[in-house]
């Protein structure tokens, strides 16, 4: 009896897991509801230990009311990745794919659309992932977003990404000279979406700048309050 209880459990919960997939899986819209600001796709940082509940903002919270606020006709969501897994490499590779399949799917519904991809701390590793494709050791491999979709892709933004590369022009922040954990080793496979990508690393984060966490990686959670109204005045450039 145990072991049929077992089985009706996994069965349940793989059930439910595909049905929350299938749900949030691509970004179809009718052609109503395509934004005449931009489309912002955020993804969150990894789930902090002992975190419960389905929050796929966070702290990016604040970001999408400034955008929503400041730029109007615009629309935003959370990217519903694995931000909870305990392999952050599957989360990466998961949330990579995923987000590719947002813009392509987005764009075929809306093909004038402005897209802007925001990723914080894992999530920025799955965003430069899903536009530069995967170059670092120990993550699954992701090829690159297609050029085709640069006139669409008006802004990338990273926070405190760990496949940061020191001496890259989309480079913002204060880390001159240090690394990411992983660092992206073929940093001009960005190139097609070089002029839409900031990305954010100061130093002090020893996640993006190692290795010199100066201030115990404080600056790993200063982003948001430091950065966030120059993102959107960059967004707001580029639209």
């Amino acid at each position: 009896m145990l072991g049929l209880i077992r089985l009706y459990s996994l069965v349940v919960f793989t059930i439910a897991s595909d049905l929350f997939f299938q749900q949030t899986h691509g970004q179809n819209v009718p052609p109503e509801q395509c934004a005449t600001g931009v489309h912002a796709i955020i993804a969150r940082g990894q789930a902090a230990t002992g975190e419960t509940g389905f929050d796929p903002l966070n702290v990016m919270a604040a970001l999408q009311n400034l955008i929503l606020n400041q730029i109007p006709g615009s629309t935003s969501l959370g990217l519903p990745y694995q931000y909870g897994a305990e392999n952050k490499f599957v989360a990466v590779y998961d949330g990579a794919q995923l987000l590719q399949d947002y813009i392509t799917s987005y764009v075929a519904s809306c093909p004038k659309a402005k897209i802007v991809v925001v990723g914080y701390s894992l999530g920025a590793c799955l965003t430069m992932d899903a536009i530069c494709g995967t170059s670092s050791i120990g993550f699954i491999p992701v090829t690159a977003l297609d050029s085709k979709y640069a006139s669409n892709v008006i802004g990338v933004i990273a926070y405190g990404d760990e496949t940061f590369a020191p001496l890259q022009s989309w480079n913002v922040g204060t880390c001159d000279i240090g690394l990411g954990l992983f660092p992206r080793l073929a940093p001009w496979s960005c190139e097609p979406f070089a002029s839409s990508i900031h990305s954010y690393c100061d130093i002090g984060d020893s996640q993006c700048c190692s290795p010199f966490p100066l201030d115990n990686n404080a600056a790993h959670h200063a982003y948001q309050a430091k950065y966030d109204q120059a993102v959107v005045d960059f967004i707001k450039e580029r639209l």
